[in-house]
């Protein structure tokens, strides 16, 4: 398993925000996470990603055990990378393009400049963004790029599991889409494991193989997503997905 879960609970100020969540990610397992606002769902990317403790259970990534220790991010920032709801909020408005993309080569790997150069130049053609674009400042770009440069980044630490928390919602509904295939595409080329955060059930089912259902930090169902249907759902469930008329 490269994600092992068990009887995970955590607070904020002494108040429980998960509850004895158990769960696993197989290596190129596609986990969709959903929930209502308030569910829990920020609060366990960060746990994932090692930057939320725990007061309770266990978490390995990869059979490692994980604690939200600052040693312990140095290792997972390579293992697991996070893509945000805000592009934005995680890129520096001062740094070009380029200095934002050469992060994770210059933090992970030892490499001449041309040989990341080179791989700058792959990756923007991978996520369709513009070589051009690598000479402006971050803050200048879309909402659309931006997005586009975060997952690009991500991918240039070449991760074993790449989360994504909420990663469209802030976007128009056009660039959504854009957005979607391109992770649809990369997930697949790349055989990653992905854990993808939504509030919205039937973009989880487009997405992803297995779904986590939270409800006030507890799960509700833990389901391969082929078996929606099933009767054996919580009634919390099949409510996410009445809403959006599923078939």
């Amino acid at each position: 398993m490269i994600i092992e879960a068990k009887n995970l609970t955590a607070a904020y100020q002494k108040k429980k925000v998960l509850h004895d969540l158990s769960f696993t990610l197989k290596k190129g397992e596609k986990l969709g996470i959903v929930g209502e606002s308030g569910s829990g769902k920020s609060t366990l990317t960060r746990v994932l990603s090692g930057f939320h403790p725990t007061i309770k259970g266990e978490l390995s990534i990869r059979e490692r055990p994980v604690q939200a220790t600052v040693k312990d991010r140095r290792w997972l920032c390579k293992l697991v990378q996070v893509v945000f709801q805000d592009p934005f909020s995680s890129l520096d408005p001062q740094q070009t393009v380029q200095q934002v993309l050469e992060e994770p080569l210059l933090n992970f790997f030892t490499l001449t400049k041309e040989e990341r150069n080179q791989q700058l130049l792959e990756i923007v053609e991978e996520v369709n963004l513009e070589k051009d674009l690598l000479k402006q400042k971050s803050r200048t770009v879309s909402g659309g790029q931006a997005q586009r440069i975060c997952i690009a980044r991500a991918l240039l630490a070449r991760p074993d599991i790449l989360i994504c928390d909420e990663p469209v919602t802030s976007l128009d509904m056009m660039t959504q889409i854009k957005i979607l295939n391109l992770l649809k595409k990369i997930v697949t080329e790349k055989q990653l494991s992905i854990v993808f955060v939504s509030h919205d059930i039937s973009l989880v089912f487009e997405l992803c193989d297995t779904v986590l259902v939270l409800k006030d930090g507890k799960k509700m169902d833990f389901f391969k997503a082929a078996d929606w249907h099933r009767p054996e759902r919580s009634s919390y469930t099949n409510k996410l997905i009445h809403s959006v008329h599923l078939k």
